[in-house]
C-alpha cells in the first residue's frame, strides 16, 4: 500500500485479494472469461474478487505444476477466516510462467527421451 492509500479504509475485497495473492501457488487473480469478475471501488478495481452479503467469489490463476484442487482448498480456507459468508473458488487458468525447469526436464526425459535429439 502506498502512502497515498494509507488514509483510506480497506474494502473486504482488497483484504481477500491480498491474502489470496500471498499464497505461493497462486499466480494471480483471474477476471473470468470476459473480465466480469471484480469489485469496483472508488478509483480502483479489484479483479477476481467479489464479496457481498451472501457470498464471496474468488477467481484465481494457479502456477503449474501445483495441485489445482489443493490450491483451491487452501484459498478457500484462508478466505473463510476473513469473511462470514460462503466462499466459492474458481480456478480460471494455469500459469506456466512459474514452472520449475528441473521438473520439466525430468518429465521430458522420462516420457520422450528422443525429443532432445530432434527425433
Amino acid at each position: 500500500m502506498s502512502t497515498a492509500d494509507a488514509g483510506r479504509k480497506l474494502d473486504a475485497a482488497e483484504v481477500v485479494a491480498d491474502a489470496v495473492l500471498a499464497i505461493p501457488e497462486v499466480a494471480d487473480l483471474h477476471g473470468g472469461q470476459f473480465g466480469e469478475v471484480g469489485t469496483y471501488l472508488p478509483g480502483r478495481r479489484i479483479t477476481g474478487v467479489v464479496v457481498d452479503e451472501t457470498s464471496c467469489a474468488v477467481h484465481i490463476s494457479v502456477h503449474y505444476p501445483a495441485d489445482v484442487r489443493g490450491v483451491a482448498e487452501r484459498v478457500r480456507a484462508v478466505v473463510a477466516r476473513l469473511v462470514d459468508v460462503p466462499v466459492d473458488v474458481t480456478v480460471g487458468d494455469l500459469s506456466t510462467a512459474g514452472y520449475l525447469p528441473d521438473i520439466y526436464e525430468n518429465v521430458v526425459t522420462e516420457i520422450a527421451p528422443n525429443i532432445r535429439e530432434g527425433n
